[in-house]
């Protein structure tokens, strides 16, 4: 019985140190941890606030992107500025004779006047090129430069014209016709009488007879009035200014063997040169000589002030006469 009684009092004792002990222990622990109580006392977000916040969120980036879309927007419109640069057309040597009417057809048929400096520009321009009949095409060159549109090229100068049924043309020295356009700087007499009652396409090369020989003879005049000019003592106008029309109605004397087969028409409408036979047949017509003609002519020329206008009725070449050196 003693023994049953100091047991339960063992066990009783035990168990009030035992809750003191536990107690001690979550009061240690309680007060060595600060930042659990701090955390545990924090307000808590709630659902709607969380909502909000993300909502505001996305709409603070939204904002962002597209300030920054434009922005990047303005900068790719600006950089082709800066990288891709254009320039004008430039004509490397054109003939001293080239007038602005012709500059503009090669613009027109390029499109404009400025161009993007690469070379695909290059070969666009020299494709395009080949569609205009006064230039020959195999010397058209093309070349970009930091600054231009370099373009060189042959250019067929008119040596005489000729119009057929209300269409004006130009003949260069190979024959080849071309569309005419104004020019002021040299002198490009009419070819009439001549037989044929069409003309070839542009670019091609025209096979009428009377037509090259009043070629021929314009292209001797012009060669001759190129050396006059810079001679010792310089004509001040080419001779060839005077003259308005060749007339081949005669040629190879067709319509009267006796008259000349070739006249040069003054441009004061009543002066006529009598040049006789086409060049390179005076000494079978029994003529004077080619030089001999020239060399005539040009002294008549000269005694007369530079002009033929008003000088005669007509002035004759074709009699054979002592060769009378050049003025």
């Amino acid at each position: 019985m003693t023994k049953r009684k100091k047991t339960q009092k063992n066990k009783a004792s035990k168990g009030w140190f035992h809750f003191l002990k536990r107690d001690g222990k979550k009061k240690a622990v309680e007060k060595s941890s600060p930042r659990k109580r701090k955390k545990d006392n924090a307000p808590r977000v709630g659902p709607s606030l969380r909502i909000a916040l993300t909502i505001v969120g996305f709409a603070l980036l939204a904002a962002g992107l597209t300030a920054g879309f434009m922005a990047m927007e303005r900068y790719v419109k600006t950089l082709p500025q800066i990288q891709s640069r254009t320039g004008p057309l430039k004509l490397i040597n054109p003939p001293a004779w080239f007038d602005l009417a012709w500059e503009d057809q090669m613009i027109q048929a390029l499109g404009g006047s400025h161009f993007p400096l690469d070379e695909t520009t290059a070969q666009l321009v020299w494709e395009r090129l080949q569609h205009i009949d006064w230039l020959e095409k195999d010397s058209v060159r093309v070349r970009i430069t930091p600054r231009h549109v370099e373009v060189k090229a042959a250019y067929r100068r008119p040596i005489v014209s000729a119009t057929v049924e209300g269409r004006r043309c130009y003949v260069d020295e190979k024959m080849i016709v071309f569309d005419a356009l104004p020019v002021t700087k040299i002198a490009v007499p009419e070819v009439v009488g001549f037989r044929q009652r069409s003309v070839p396409s542009p670019g091609t090369v025209w096979l009428a007879e009377d037509v090259r020989a009043a070629m021929e003879l314009a292209r001797v005049l012009t060669l001759m009035d190129q050396q006059m000019l810079t001679a010792e003592e310089p004509l001040t106008k080419p001779l060839l200014d005077e003259i308005a029309s060749i007339d081949v109605s005669n040629f190879a004397g067709r319509q009267n063997p006796a008259k000349p087969h070739l006249v040069l028409n003054v441009k004061d409408g009543q002066t006529k040169v009598h040049w006789g036979a086409a060049w390179g047949q005076a000494s079978r017509l029994m003529e004077a000589d080619e030089k001999e003609k020239v060399a005539i002519l040009y002294q008549f020329y000269v005694e007369n002030g530079q002009t033929l206008r008003g000088t005669a009725k007509f002035i004759d070449l074709t009699q054979p006469r002592t060769l009378v050196p050049r003025p």
